[in-house]
């Protein structure tokens, strides 16, 4: 079902329901770790937290490419001259 998941929906779709439940679950593995006093469960919580922060800077560096590009693509025609 996960790699259903992974492949069937697009990118910006994706991304963004990773981060949104990456970051409490690792709230909650770190809640839960600090309650039973579990190093095990801390290192789930750290791991599950650097998975989406990566995550997290995936998704702005497409977004900073995709403005780059955007504003490459407006500027080229009005950069090039024109021609009668």
């Amino acid at each position: 079902m996960v790699g259903l998941f992974l492949r069937v929906l697009p990118f910006w779709v994706r991304e963004p329901l990773l981060i949104v439940v990456g970051f409490p679950f690792s709230g909650l593995l770190f809640h839960a770790a600090a309650r039973d006093r579990s190093a095990f469960g801390a290192f789930l919580g750290v791991v599950v937290l650097a998975v989406t922060a990566f995550r997290v800077h995936t998704v702005i560096k497409a977004l900073r490419a995709r403005r780059l590009a955007r504003e490459l693509e407006s500027a080229a025609p009005a950069a090039a001259p024109q021609t009668p």
